[in-house]
């Protein structure tokens, strides 16, 4: 009688001892470390967060964020600038005012990529504790042995998402949504729970976040109505 055939055992909870590719850049060379693990999170996002490092080495997730975001600051940015140049074309008037207007555009597309990286760090953190804390509230960190530097690791493998900016017009929607999806597979590998509860403690500071500037939106509609009727009489 064939003895039954048993399932592999389960990827051990500190991941692969390599990581990704890009935390084996001394392996891989650091273009090609970016480029293979950027398919893994775009192909195979599940078997890249299994794969990835638990502890140690916190540079390379961040790097990898930095990179990300720049680019997709970048991608962005020259949306808006063609998006702006085909307005303008469009827009009777001076030369000269165009020519100021696209200038402007293009100082601020500088002044955004020098300054990304700063704010995508910052962004990162600050909301890495927001979201570790529903975590919490979820009970999606009971069986966690990564605590907040688990959760810090998934968001900067999840800006990998950001690259939905270059759809034309509805990016930041494509990026939104790419983003939900990759941190609560992220999470719920990392932190040893059911993607229910990840799913959330990563919707639920979202939806917040949209009826906080519902309400914000309602009341500037309110007073704008409200100072045109006294105007008006």
């Amino acid at each position: 009688m064939a003895e039954p055939t048993l399932p592999p055992p389960p990827p051990p909870a500190g991941g692969t001892p390599g990581g990704l590719p890009w935390e084996q850049r001394e392996r891989y060379g650091a273009v090609d470390g970016f480029v293979e693990t950027l398919k893994l999170l775009v192909t195979a996002p599940a078997d890249a967060f299994a794969r990835a490092r638990r502890h140690g080495d916190l540079v390379s997730p961040l790097a990898y964020a930095v990179l990300i975001g720049w680019i997709g600051v970048v991608v962005a940015g020259l949306w808006r600038l063609t998006i702006g140049t085909s307005i303008l074309s469009m827009l009777p008037g001076e030369p000269r005012g165009a020519a100021f207007g696209l200038a402007f555009s293009g100082f601020r597309m500088v002044a955004a990529l020098v300054l990304a990286p700063i704010f995508i760090l910052i962004g990162l953190f600050v909301w890495a504790a927001v979201l570790h804390l529903f975590l919490m509230l979820y009970g999606a960190t009971a069986n966690s042995d990564t605590g907040f530097e688990g959760t810090l690791r998934v968001l900067a493998w999840s800006t990998t998402s950001q690259l939905g900016e270059a759809v034309p017009l509805v990016g930041w929607l494509v990026a939104m949504v790419w983003s939900v999806v990759l941190q609560t597979m992220g999470l719920a590998v990392y932190h040893r729970t059911t993607q229910g509860r990840a799913l959330a403690a990563v919707l639920t500071p979202l939806v917040l976040c949209c009826v906080c500037c519902g309400f914000v939106f309602a009341g500037t509609l309110a007073m704008l109505f409200g100072a045109a009727a006294h105007a008006g009489r």
